[in-house]
Order: structure tokens, then C-alpha cells, then sequence
């Protein structure tokens, strides 16, 4: 009996080495599923962050578009705008000019009006003289 239980002895042994052996194996198995699982569910909270900061930056290039073409609008209006009343803000100044008593050599120099400009805005808005 002693010749069998020292026979199955080393058997024993390796069966519990073995056991011991699996069952740090297999701690470290489910450790890695654990790190593994915890990994996935981070890497799915990226994704849908990035999915999320993908739309909004969609939305804030479109948004960027619009004012950009709101801004070209704007940039046209106004160059139409000062194109009109360039012309006419001369005109005006002149007109005051005159009603204060300017000549028509005066508007030449000071305001870059044609003599003809200048002398039509004299004898349609200068002062009239009681004879």
C-alpha cells in the first residue's frame, strides 16, 4: 500500500500543480475579459462621441457656410449702397454750397465737379437776386 501511494504521490503532485496552474490561468483569463469588456464599452463611448462631434461639426460648417454667404449679401448691399450714394452725396454737398453762396469755380476745386456739373447746380439752386 505504501508502494502505491508512493506511485500515485508524484501523480498527485503533478495533478495539483497542475490544478494550481489552471486555476492562475484561468484568473487571468477572466482579468483579461474583465479589461477586455471595460475596453469595448470605451471604445464604443469614443465612437459615439466622435459620431456626435462629427454632427456637430457638420452643423457648424453649414452654419459657417451661411454666414459666409449672408456675409457676401451684405458685402454686395453695401457696395450697391455706397455706388448709388456716392453719386449722389457730391451733389448734396454742392447744393449746400451754393445755398451758402459758393461760386462754380468753388465746387470745381473743392468737390471735383465738372464746370457744367457746377454751373447747372449754381443757376438751379444759388441764390436768386431780387432785380
Amino acid at each position: 500500500m505504501l508502494i502505491a501511494l508512493l506511485i500515485a504521490l508524484p501523480g498527485l503532485i503533478l495533478a495539483a500543480v497542475a490544478w494550481v496552474v489552471a486555476a492562475r490561468t484561468g484568473r487571468r483569463l477572466k482579468a483579461t475579459q474583465v479589461a477586455l469588456d471595460e475596453q469595448k464599452s470605451e471604445i464604443e463611448l469614443l465612437r459615439q462621441s466622435i459620431r456626435g462631434l462629427t454632427a456637430g461639426a457638420v452643423g457648424v460648417d453649414r452654419r459657417v457656410q451661411q454666414i459666409e454667404q449672408r456675409e457676401r449679401e451684405l458685402s454686395e448691399r453695401q457696395e450697391s449702397y455706397e455706388i448709388q450714394h456716392t453719386d449722389e452725396r457730391p451733389y448734396g454737398h454742392a447744393i449746400r454750397l451754393v445755398q451758402q453762396g459758393a461760386s462754380a469755380h468753388r465746387l470745381v476745386t473743392e468737390l471735383e465737379l465738372s464746370e457744367s456739373e457746377a454751373e447747372l447746380i449754381v443757376r438751379l439752386h444759388g441764390r436768386r437776386d431780387s432785380a
